[in-house]
């Protein structure tokens, strides 16, 4: 038995079926099966997995327990609002459309609206989701998400990248139920020589500088910004400089070296330590280095900022707005209802990072259930889900189902996408946004020729295809303005019926609220 340098408790170096914990692999004198290969992704993963199985945390019995009951009590507790204040609970409708955009990336099927609508089953809106978080589009919706906000900020040539394989490789890990801190561990554990092996994307997005990989570990996974103490000490947080080079130190192919800022042909030696403290032996090779740096990142319970990341990156997604900016936390005191964030940070953590416990206890809550409106000033913060513009993916998605096919997805994504982490309430339109839904040739062939205008056609109703054009567009029934209105343009046009059913779509999908989740 040994310990680590400044591990709380003694680790043993018990085999495992031919699976040692990576301190063993650098013990002395120790007796022990040839260790696995760290060079390997199925190598890296067993030395994480040891550290998962044994480390001193696991001795510790700790409570798994909160419900969406509790997060509602909990927020109403905080912001101490009379119930008036509060906006009330979304229809079955609303409900649907919501939850189908955020856990599939797309639109609710009319059918599917339709019966769920109609069903009286009480617990329906909590089958619904289950049903949604098991399903596949749930694993290639948020893998696309995670994707992109690894890969958003990077500089690197896009040849020198592979998006799809890192999205397709989270997409398969969500599928398999994998924790979030092992898809983590793995992404940072990747030595990032392999575009086509899927987690070698972050590192080479990074371009596999250490200082790079330091400040982008932190932002993504971390939730904190300590980019700035690259150069000096953090002007108003806890990030001193050394920290920033000890933590870019884990990333180095060699010994790392920190600049002098007066004299920067002047290099002081720095060897790596995390930022809670944990150092690796010095002669730790580089591979190992970055699973030790992974292993004292998801596993240590004192840093409480990987498990509050993505719990904030989930919430922020549901909400329209995070506890905190989400990749830039500076001091405690900037976070929102600190203690709801921390415990279910905690709890998320003790139910072993289950990527898919946030999204159930959320949305399962009257917080998220409430109706959307605007929310301008703080002490209002959470009364209410912010309406916001639909993600890329999402837009493209709802086209998709508008002309009945995804060619113009690439388009769509390059023209809507924005940075993951801006703050919900500064996404705005953009011309180019607006000049594409009105005038894009293959999306008007659609509008005329796509399997909803074919559907819409041979409705000979008038009050039945006003019900169905907001339905399958808005996910909602009219109201009764929108409803007088779109009546009287179908029989003041009653000569040429097929023409003003295309007007009428392309009227909604060139609205606010087609690209708006509400």
């Amino acid at each position: 038995m040994f310990r680590l340098k400044n591990s709380p408790k003694p680790f043993l170096c018990r085999p495992l079926v031919g699976v040692l914990s990576l301190s063993c692999l650098v013990a002395v004198a120790v007796a022990a099966p040839k260790p696995p290969d760290v060079k390997t992704p199925a190598g890296k993963l067993k030395a994480l997995e040891y550290f998962r199985a044994t480390g001193p945390w696991k001795s510790i019995k700790h409570s798994d327990s909160f419900t969406s009951k509790d997060l509602d009590r909990s927020l109403e507790h905080e912001i101490k609002l009379p119930e008036s204040r509060y906006a009330k609970m979304v229809d079955d409708a609303t409900f649907f459309r919501r939850v189908s955009f955020d856990l599939t990336g797309g639109p609710p099927k009319p059918e599917e609206l339709t019966a769920f609508i109609a069903d009286p089953t009480r617990d329906k809106r909590a089958k619904l989701i289950d049903q949604l978080l098991d399903g596949d589009a749930f694993a290639q919706r948020w893998a696309r998400f995670w994707s992109n906000v690894m890969l958003f900020n990077s500089q690197v040539d896009l040849r020198r990248l592979n998006a799809e394989a890192l999205e397709t490789w989270v997409a398969d890990q969500f599928r398999r139920k994998s924790g979030w801190d092992q898809i983590v561990a793995q992404i940072l554990a990747a030595d990032g020589k392999n575009k086509d092996n899927g987690p070698d994307n972050f590192a080479l997005a990074c371009e596999n500088k250490p200082t790079q990989l330091a400040a982008e570990t932190t932002r993504v996974f971390m939730g904190v910004s300590i980019q700035c103490a690259e150069c000096h000490d953090h002007p108003f947080d806890r990030w001193k400089r050394i920290q920033f080079h000890e933590l870019a130190a884990f990333f180095s192919p060699g010994r790392y070296y920190m600049p002098d800022l007066q004299h920067p042909e002047e290099k002081t030696e720095v060897l790596a330590k995390f930022l809670l403290g944990e150092s690796p032996p010095p002669s730790l090779p580089a591979d190992a280095r970055r699973v030790a740096m992974a292993a004292y990142l998801v596993y240590n319970p004192n840093n409480y900022w990987f498990a509050r990341a993505y719990v904030n990156r989930v919430w922020n997604e549901l909400l329209g707005d995070g506890f905190y900016v989400v990749d830039s936390l500076g001091p405690d005191g900037d976070v929102s209802h600190k203690l709801l964030i921390n415990r279910m940070a905690y709890v998320f953590r003790n139910r072993q990072f289950d990527p898919r416990w946030p999204f159930r206890v959320i949305m399962n809550s009257q917080s998220y259930q409430r109706q959307s409106r605007s929310l301008s000033s703080s002490d209002v913060l959470f009364t209410a889900v912010r309406a916001t513009r639909l993600r890329a993916d999402q837009v493209a998605q709802a086209i998709a189902a508008v002309v009945g096919n995804d060619k113009l997805a690439p388009q769509i994504e390059r023209i809507f996408n924005v940075d993951p982490s801006l703050p919900q309430a500064d996404v705005k339109g953009a011309i180019q946004q607006a000049l594409f839904l009105m005038n894009n040739p293959a999306l008007q062939s659609g509008i005329k020729t796509g399997p909803l205008a074919n559907r819409l056609k041979k409705i000979t109703a008038d009050d039945k295809l006003v019900a169905e054009l907001y339905l399958a567009l808005l996910g909602r029934e009219p109201n009764e303005r929108e409803r007088r209105r779109t009546l009287d343009y179908l029989r003041n046009n009653n000569s040429n019926r097929p023409e003003a059913v295309n007007d009428l779509v392309w009227v909604l999908v060139n609205s606010t609220e087609f690209l708006s989740r509400r």
